[in-house]
């Protein structure tokens, strides 16, 4: 019989026990197994550095308030 994985990232750690025994639970449902990735670094995505490089180069655009922000895209 043919099996199939699925893998999940979850955020909420607290989550992932009560996930683990609801698969289980399932038909057909022969192992779950959990492993986590450490620590998420946000500096070290692409879209960070993107942005920090939009910042650098002046890309980046600041309003009061949205009253302001819309005067300043609409004039």
């Amino acid at each position: 019989m043919d099996s199939v994985q699925i893998t999940l990232n979850a955020e909420n750690k607290g989550i992932v026990d009560m996930l683990r025994s609801l698969l289980m639970q399932m038909r057909g449902v022969s192992n779950v197994s959990v492993s986590t990735t450490g620590d998420f670094d946000i500096t070290a995505t692409p879209a960070y550095q993107e942005s920090m490089d939009d910042i650098a180069n002046g890309r980046v655009h600041h309003a009061a308030n949205a009253k302001d922000m819309f005067a300043q895209i609409l004039g």
